[in-house]
């Protein structure tokens, strides 16, 4: 499966069913590439094509789930988690997004025992951190279908009400020059709006997600005052980040 594949899948994941033409418009590319795209997808169980569009099997769900993604890049996630959450001083207000990585973040703060405010917008986040030593603050908003979090216009007023000291959240995409990625519309909105929260960016993201784009950018390079990566990461991107002013921790293994 190559990676505008992959991407096409991750569109499917939120909408269930596209039209072949907004799929060319989203990547760019030909028709015919797209419907080479989506008839290698549909031999692969994941997609069944209609009348000029593409509708997701129930097998997308379950092989792209918030649970299958959690599973990769363990010990990456696990480094930069441990990283992060050193980060973290006492008493502080932190967000943790929605990412699998943040979800590795609220472990290692509940192993950690500190007393702090932690707001997230995924219930996977709060039921982890629930009957720990922090307070827990849920954003209201709509609930998703297929991944434990909530969107929509009133978690996005509330989160505008809130003051973070730090923010960490995750990424689907990263071109160092560019900005962040990910590939959810309804997640670029509330993830701008969490930058606008808090006094300090932090992207914790594994080396994978270096050099790709993904469907929406929710915030360029300089928005984001910190980047934790594992140690799989090309230097040259690192040093472009480094140009733009955002700090770069290699977390370590």
């Amino acid at each position: 499966m190559n990676i505008r594949q992959t991407e096409i899948l991750k569109v499917l994941e939120e909408r269930r069913r596209v039209a072949i033409s907004e799929i060319k418009s989203l990547f760019d590319v030909s028709e015919m590439t797209i419907r080479r795209d989506l008839t290698a997808l549909e031999e692969m169980g994941y997609v069944t094509r209609i009348h000029g569009g593409v509708t997701a099997k129930n097998r997308l769900f379950l092989d792209s789930s918030f649970n299958q993604r959690e599973k990769q890049q363990v010990e990456h996630k696990k480094s930069i988690a441990r990283t992060a959450a050193r980060m973290i001083e006492p008493g502080e207000n932190v967000i943790l997004d929605t990412g699998t990585t943040t979800l590795y973040i609220a472990r290692e703060l509940v192993r950690s025992n500190m007393t702090l405010t932690v707001a997230t917008t995924s219930l996977a986040v709060a039921s982890t951190l629930f009957n720990s030593t922090m307070d827990v603050l849920i954003f209201g908003g709509s609930l998703r279908r297929e991944i434990p979090d909530l969107i929509g216009p009133l978690t996005e007023k509330n989160l505008l009400e809130f003051h973070a000291d730090k923010l960490f959240m995750g990424c689907d995409g990263l071109v160092p020059d560019e900005g962040f990625y990910t590939s959810d519309l309804n997640i670029s909105h509330i993830e701008e709006k969490m930058t606008r929260s808090a006094d300090r960016v932090i992207v914790v993201t594994d080396s994978t997600k270096f050099g790709r784009k993904s469907f929406v950018k929710y915030a360029d390079t300089d928005v984001v005052d910190t980047v934790i990566t594992d140690n799989g990461v090309d230097r040259a991107s690192v040093q472009v980040l480094r140009n733009r002013g955002v700090e770069v921790i290699i977390a370590a293994e």
